[in-house]
């Protein structure tokens, strides 16, 4: 068994780390909730089982930008470009989670299941704001997390 040296471990569990991250936001953003809305009995049902996916998402890809902030750390990367990606995900997680999703849950509480309502009734249209915005960040946050993927592992093979 080859020796790996301390840097070479950090490095092998930052790729890890990274590529967890752009799983679980592409799985569940782009595989699980369409099939969430394709199989429930009605979109209120998908979008509280979407609601709880989010969630337990949001809350792993938080301790696993924790985990890859360590790594950083580790590595003595603090120095480099690298740090704003991570940051600004992290910071779009907290926003989608403790900002935007309580809004929406404000909404839905109030107007009740949403397909129901006209589709010119303010709360509709505030829900499906909202819902957007919470959508384009999830995109956003996915796609910084496959440039951060991509950047580590291109910046590898450069070394």
């Amino acid at each position: 068994m080859a020796n790996t040296t301390t840097g070479e471990r950090h490095e092998k569990s930052l790729g890890i780390i990274l590529l967890l991250m752009l799983a679980s936001m592409v799985t569940s953003g782009y595989i699980v909730t369409p099939l969430l809305f394709y199989y429930a009995n009605s979109p209120s049902e998908a979008g509280v089982f979407a609601g709880i996916v989010f969630q337990t998402c949001n809350a792993v890809v938080l301790l696993l930008g924790l985990a890859a902030i360590d790594a950083f750390w580790k590595l003595g990367a603090y120095k480099k470009r690298i740090w704003l990606p991570l940051l600004l995900i992290l910071d779009l997680i907290a926003l989608n989670g403790f900002v935007f999703t309580p809004i929406i849950a404000d909404i839905k509480a109030a107007a009740g299941p949403i397909e129901l309502l006209p589709s010119d009734d303010p709360q509709r249209q505030a829900f499906g704001m909202w819902h957007g915005i919470t959508a384009v960040v999830h995109g956003a946050i996915s796609v910084c997390c496959a440039w951060l993927v991509f950047y580590h592992y291109s910046s590898r093979q450069r070394e």
